[in-house]
């Protein structure tokens, strides 16, 4: 590690064990005058961030907490009208979304854009926005208009994602990445954030070999079904599934869904195959948004008596916890049985930020140096003592994005640790989120969110749905 960091930006760089070995002042010292930095770049650049500091009256940056008024709620990237979608308003999306990002979207014609796919397939070839959009709330996808440096920047981070700190067994720069396989039990095309991932692997470490990335579904996880899927949910929910709308563009692309529906036990046998025999013993980096499509797997693998399947040097990757499943006490061995691998850790993250972090030795979820988090009062909207162990609303601002403010609050209810008092057993330096981790929609008795690993099944009930109109 070097003896002088001149930007926060330089820590995207240093392995996980020097990262997370940086001074806690130090580190905060760098976060400070990032923040100030990136905030003077874009509050006259991004138009509702130019509002908001208005609006709060915030000038400039002198403490990390005078950025908490700037947090945007999670629910601002879905906060254009639905009937922009329904009325194939693209047009003024467009401009909806030109308030988000640095990049120029005046001059965009959308008006041609018949469905969100449309539209998303346009901004990517005329622009260097790449929409990155959630798995929905009642049907209101997020939009999050990342720029493609963003995007190799989010391929740099994520290289180092499966190093251990200090000690741990799998420890160290993981070598020759470019030669691990891409296992990745969804789709292969979309927008969600994992398949930009993908895509820039693809482009950035695998030179553009697309064959070096196997996936359950060859084809679009589709932002127009998956929005669909979850206006459904929030029909039923509401008791109003009869009354529902439904674009027409939907409708004429039902045969196609007709096929993917057939289509889906061929494919899941297909990849079973992949992960049983064709990479039976190698060494494969396998991205996973729940534990249910691997634990799927490692069931159907036990009943054939198929166990140890890949090199145990193999990469996982797994997000999006256990959302709508109840498994046995044991399912995280069972899975780890059949794959054959020891270092499995889940992590945490949302679409609104760069990075992700994966979980310690101790299971508690370290957030990366370039990532600053505020604790909320629920109630007041306070901001939490920044010392110690508190409980409250958790926001975070992303250091690292240059084409959009970073700050936003999660829906998120934690118990976050600050690491000056209570340092983590595993030595990692800095604050620590537990993972006790609620949505307080949760805390309600409901759910205002279809979470990443709910998203595919949320895409398969909207296709089961239309096919069953006619």
């Amino acid at each position: 590690m070097g003896s002088a960091v001149v930007t926060i930006d330089q820590l995207v760089s240093y392995s996980l064990t020097d990262r997370f070995s940086l001074p806690r002042e130090k580190v905060l010292d760098l976060q400070l005058r990032a923040l100030s930095e990136r905030f003077a770049e874009l509050v006259h650049r991004v138009r509702l961030l130019t509002r908001l500091a208005d609006e709060q009256g915030v000038r400039d940056i002198v403490r990390l907490e005078d950025a908490a008024p700037l947090l945007l709620r999670n629910s601002v990237y879905k906060s254009y009208p639905l009937s922009l979608l329904d009325k194939s308003q693209f047009d003024r999306l467009t401009l909806w979304l030109d308030a988000f990002t640095t990049h120029d979207l005046s001059k965009i014609d959308a008006c041609g854009c018949t469905s969100i796919d449309d539209w998303i397939d346009l901004l990517q070839a005329a622009t260097e926005i790449r929409v990155i959009h959630s798995s929905g709330t009642s049907g209101k996808l997020s939009f999050l208009p990342r720029s493609q440096a963003e995007i190799r920047l989010m391929v740099e981070i994520f290289k180092r994602h499966c190093e251990g700190f200090g000690n741990e067994p799998d420890a160290g720069p993981i070598e020759h990445l470019e030669e691990v396989p891409i296992l990745f039990p969804s789709y292969r095309y979309g927008a969600m954030e994992a398949n930009r991932l993908i895509d820039g692997f693809v482009q950035y470490v695998f030179g553009g070999a697309g064959d070096r990335v196997v996936t359950l579904n060859p084809g679009r996880m589709s932002a127009d079904a998956l929005s669909l899927g979850g206006r459904l949910q929030g029909a039923e929910a509401r008791g109003e599934r009869g009354r529902t709308d439904f674009a027409p563009h939907l409708l004429k692309r039902r045969e196609e869904f007709l096929k993917q529906q057939a289509q889906a036990p061929a494919r899941f046998q297909a990849f079973f195959t992949a992960f049983a025999e064709r990479f039976r013993g190698r060494r494969v980096m396998v991205l996973s948004s729940g534990w249910g499509q691997l634990y799927d797997m490692a069931v159907a693998g036990h009943g054939r008596g198929i166990r140890g399947v890949l090199a145990p040097n193999s990469l996982i990757m797994i997000g999006g916890g256990i959302k709508g499943r109840v498994f046995p006490p044991d399912y995280q061995e069972i899975v780890r049985d059949f794959l054959g691998v020891p270092a499995m850790r889940d992590g945490y993250g949302m679409s609104e930020c760069l990075a992700s972090t994966r979980s310690c030795p101790q299971g508690k979820y370290h957030l990366q140096p370039w990532t600053v988090p505020y604790l909320l009062d629920p109630q007041s909207g306070a901001q939490l003592p920044r010392t110690g162990t508190q409980r409250g609303h958790l926001g975070l601002l992303d250091l690292l994005p240059r084409s959009y403010w970073g700050g936003f609050l999660t829906g998120d209810d934690v118990t976050l640790s600050w690491g000056d008092s209570e340092p983590c057993p595993c030595g990692r330096i800095g604050p620590y989120i537990h993972k006790d981790i609620r949505r307080f929609s949760e805390k309600q008795g409901g759910d205002d969110k279809i979470t990443c690993a709910g998203a595919a099944e949320a895409h398969d009930r909207a296709l089961d749905f239309i096919n069953q109109l006619v």
